[in-house]
């Protein structure tokens, strides 16, 4: 399979909020892999800075959807999934590089297995070392059970930094880099809106295993990954929005009562890392940056759970219609 047979069958969707230069260059990583610009859906949730100019400059004719405030990824995905033609369509971060040959070995296992219907590639530092690209599903094990005894236990819930050598069926993928058959969108459904930043992909990934279809780590189709960097300008307001998602997770596929435990589970834990991240302030002063931010983020994560979890609370400028619910 030539490279333009494999560009020529996807669309990629790049969500941005003050991407900045990086946008610029995950859009170039995207050209150079042969994807027309009339293919390239650029999603911006309502960036402050000039993002957008350099998107432009580097991909003169992308398709652009400008929201005026930050409607989060799963819808702002869903709305580049509108516009998206061909057979598959690829969801890059935009703080992602594509490693050359990716889409070709994305659509290689697409055509292997006429089941697969979300494929994840391998996530790589931009120095060259491997992150974590698999996911498991959130469980009650996995929150009840500390993370060693998971390792020694049921290393199955922990993948870790997985280096396969090959395709493989796993629960669920990272979505810094996914690639979803578009033919089976009408079956599979799009993204759930109800969750703003983290855990959709995942909630994407069991509802494709559950109605039969198959989910795969890729690790041919390579992606240089700065991870997390829209999250890591606002640490704490990712953690609650993770926990947010968490709770949205367990309530929408595990039932009441494991949303129950996990409502009195997590306020505990939180208090718990505030504690001793304080103690660990105390300890050496609080004369470290990074250790005074931890202990004050995990304090804020306790407010947060304390105050009955405002919905206002998180990532920044949220659509209003999202801060409603």
């Amino acid at each position: 399979m030539t490279g333009a047979d494999c560009t020529n069958r996807f669309s990629v969707i790049i969500v941005n909020y003050n991407g900045g230069g990086m946008l610029a260059a995950c859009l170039r990583s995207v050209l150079e892999e042969g994807i027309p610009t009339g293919r390239i859906v650029v999603v911006d949730n309502g960036s402050h800075d000039d993002s957008l100019n350099l998107a432009e400059q580097a991909a003169p004719g992308i398709r652009l959807i400008g929201n005026t405030c930050n409607a989060g990824f799963a819808r702002a995905v869903n709305q580049g999934l509108d516009l998206a033609s061909g057979e598959f369509v690829l969801l890059l971060n935009n703080d992602a590089q594509l490693v050359a040959n990716s889409l070709c070995a994305f659509a290689e296992v697409f055509d292997q297995i006429p089941a697969l219907l979300i494929a994840g590639g391998q996530l790589y530092y931009p120095d060259g070392r491997p992150q974590n690209a698999i996911a498991a599903i959130p469980s009650l094990t996995g929150e009840l059970l500390p993370k060693f005894l998971l390792k020694w236990s049921m290393p199955q819930l922990l993948y870790g930094k997985s280096q396969l050598n090959r395709p493989t069926p796993v629960e669920s993928v990272i979505g810094a880099c996914l690639a979803v058959r578009r033919t089976g969108l009408a079956h599979l459904g799009k993204l759930d809106e109800d969750y703003f930043f983290f855990l959709e992909e995942t909630e994407w990934c069991q509802r494709a295993r559950k109605l039969g279809y198959q989910v795969y780590h890729v690790p041919a189709a390579r992606a240089l990954h700065a991870q997390g960097q829209t999250a890591n300008r606002f640490r704490s307001a990712a953690r609650i929005e993770f926990q947010r998602s968490k709770l949205i997770f367990f309530r929408k596929t595990q039932g009441w009562a494991a949303y129950l435990i996990v409502s009195v589970l997590l306020p505990i834990k939180a208090l718990v890392n505030a504690v001793s991240n304080s103690l660990a302030c105390i300890f050496t002063l609080c004369l470290l940056r990074r250790q005074r931010a931890r202990a004050l983020g995990y304090w804020r994560i306790v407010l947060w759970h304390g105050l009955g979890r405002p919905k206002d609370w998180g990532l920044p400028d949220k659509c209003p219609r999202l801060t409603d619910r």
